[in-house]
This record gives structure tokens, sequence and C-alpha cells, in this order.
């Protein structure tokens, strides 16, 4: 089968029986996007250098995550969408997501506090989800070269970038609730 003619059978039926996948994964990141709102509101009385570092290195990329998410999900139940179409601009988020992923990893690095932390943030925050951009983009190539497999990759893709997505909002939560309402500590008594 020629290129073209493996390109067209992949277009045309690249996402038929993939419908309710995408419909779940898309809704799911949807769903949690409107709950990053809520973990927002547990940063009140808090430090406001310390709410932009953790806007900036944590939840800015996990909005990130879940809109990358919904987006391709969206993408996907467009009737007729062609599979190149698909394949550059999941690439082109891929790419984006990396970018995301380092950022988060070298700023985290860089935070001065405890090592243990922060090695556990950077691979949750930044080297977990860059390694899905990966993938995503590994993807991406599959569905421009008329892989058969390009499909699956990239359904793969977006539910481990949902799985690590809910992980870091998850330990967001678990970080900001226990503290969320106590005034700001006096460190001058």
């Amino acid at each position: 089968m020629t290129t073209v003619a493996s390109n067209a059978a992949i277009s045309a039926g690249m996402f038929e029986g993939w419908e309710n996948y995408y419909l779940m994964v898309g809704s799911s990141a949807g769903a949690l996007i409107g709950l990053m709102f809520v973990v927002v509101t547990l940063t009140a009385g808090r430090d406001r250098a310390e709410v932009e570092y953790g806007k900036h290195l944590y939840t800015s990329p996990i909005v990130w995550h879940l809109a990358v998410i919904l987006t391709l999900s969206g993408i996907a139940a467009v009737p007729g969408m062609s599979a190149r179409i698909f394949g550059l601009m999941s690439g082109g988020l891929a790419v984006l997501g990396l970018g995301w992923g380092a950022r988060s990893a070298v700023g985290i690095a860089r935070r001065p506090g405890a090592p243990d932390a922060a090695r556990f943030d950077m691979f949750w925050y930044g080297v977990a989800p860059a390694i899905v951009y990966a993938g995503l983009g590994i993807a991406a190539f599959g569905l421009l070269s008329a892989k058969p497999w390009g499909t699956v990759a990239v359904a793969a893709s977006l539910m481990a970038l949902l799985l690590v997505s809910i992980h870091a909002e998850w330990d967001l939560v678990t970080y900001l609730a226990p503290t969320s309402g106590q005034p700001p500590s006096d460190n001058n008594s």
C-alpha cells in the first residue's frame, strides 16, 4: 500500500471506535481543570512570592497538561480530521510540553529547600510529563508516517498524561490543604 493510500485509510478511520475514549479522557481533563480553580483558592493567605513560584512551576503546568488532553480529545472528535493535521498538532504540543517539563524540572531544582522534596517534585512535575510528551511526539511521528500504531500511541500518551496530571494535582492538594486558612507564620517573633 502506498503512503498516500495508507494515509487516506488512517485518516478515514483514524479515531473510528475511539469516540467514547476521547469523550472520557477529554471530559476528565476538563473537570480537573475546574478543580484547579478550587486548588488555587487553597493558596489564599500565603506569601505572594511563594504563590507566584508555585503558580509558575506547579499549577500552570498542570493546567497546561490538562488543556493539551482536552484540546487533542476535542480535535479527535472533529469529523474528517486528517491524520496529518492531527499528527502535526500533536507533535507541536509535544514539543511545547517538553519545554514545560524542562522548565518545571530546572525551576524546581534551582529552588532552595529540602533536596528530597525537590527530587520528588522534579520527577513528577517535570521529568514524568516530559517523558509522556516524548511519547506523544513519537505517536505524532507514527501518525505522520501512517503507522497503524500511531492512534493507539496517541491514546496511550493522553492517558499517561492524564494520570501524571492527576498525581500532580493530588500531590498539590495534599500539600496545600493542611495549611489552608491558617494565618501566615511570623518569622520575626
